[in-house]
């Protein structure tokens, strides 16, 4: 079983870090008054998460009231109920492309059923997850390069410059 964060009603979003999939919902809205109890006691207690987003992500929700509060942090809704997924820093501020907009991909034109939500949700953040692994990655190799590299590649780079040198000399030695 892939046991998740959880925050039931998120009241205080500095709480918030790493990836987060958010609801936001209403009380007086139709949709969410069907939606919610899927998501509180079928999709946040089901083990039908991949294993890689285990102690990475949280499910959390926010009333309308709140998210009206914090509309800063979450950014504009179309309508209630919103799945959205984004990721915070680690002073519970939402992350942002180069332009300043706030980095965040909502659960559109996907049924608002326990199966199709979570496999948005392994699917979309998974997803996010390993490009976001893999900029880190090629940002750490590229700063590994400009230090000149691994104990390997210097050693390659050892052996082909020693070979070089012999063809030069032994050429050098004809002339």
């Amino acid at each position: 079983m892939v046991i998740l964060k959880y925050e039931p009603e998120t009241k205080n979003v500095k709480n918030l870090k790493g990836p987060c999939v958010v609801v936001i919902h209403a009380e007086w809205c139709g949709h969410c008054k069907d939606f919610m109890p899927v998501y509180k006691n079928e999709i946040v207690p089901s083990n039908n998460f991949d294993e890689e987003l285990k102690n990475l992500l949280t499910l959390t929700s926010i009333e309308d009231k709140e998210y009206s509060n914090a509309k800063d942090i979450f950014g504009d809704i179309d309508g209630y109920p919103t799945i959205r997924y984004m990721t915070f820093d680690q002073s519970g501020k939402p992350l942002k492309d180069n332009n300043g907009a706030i980095v965040k991909i909502d659960a559109e034109n996907i049924p608002r059923k326990a199966k199709a939500v979570t496999e948005w949700i392994n699917t979309v953040v998974k997803n996010d997850v390993q490009q976001k692994h893999k900029k880190h990655n090629h940002a750490h190799n590229n700063k590994r390069g400009m230090r000149g590299g691994s104990k390997k590649t210097k050693r390659i780079v050892k052996r082909i410059v020693k070979r070089v040198v012999k063809r030069v000399v032994k050429r050098t030695k004809r002339t």
